[in-house]
């Protein structure tokens, strides 16, 4: 939790000093004003300045190899299989609740190759 020291006016609220303010990761990357459909997940998506990994002196340091390693993963899922596809509607699939973004389950159907 952060605190303002001084009145400030942020997205258009004003925030009186002293008041609680909490810095959400879960919302990064998800504004619609900056990103294009910014609940899709578009691995190519151009422009994308991501936060996943933080920014500036708090850069993770590990952010090279979770990169490395969810790319070798992927890639190596995709090709083994193609036809890879959603086992449920999208609008089925839930998101736990709390300040991390993660699915509850993400069921799939697989084809044979």
């Amino acid at each position: 939790m952060r605190y303002t020291l001084q009145p400030v006016e942020l997205g258009g609220l004003a925030i009186p000093a002293g008041e609680p303010v909490q810095v959400v990761y879960a919302a990064a990357n998800r504004d619609p004003r900056r990103f294009d459909r910014p609940a899709l997940l578009d691995p190519g998506r151009a422009d994308n300045a991501h936060l996943g990994f933080g920014h500036g002196i708090h850069y993770c340091l590990g952010a090279a190899l979770a990169r490395a390693e969810a790319q070798i993963a992927l890639r190596t899922l995709l090709s083994r299989f193609p036809g890879l596809t959603l086992a449920v509607p999208p609008s089925e699939i839930g998101w736990r609740p709390g300040m991390a973004r993660a699915l509850d389950a993400l069921p799939v159907r697989t084809s044979p190759m």
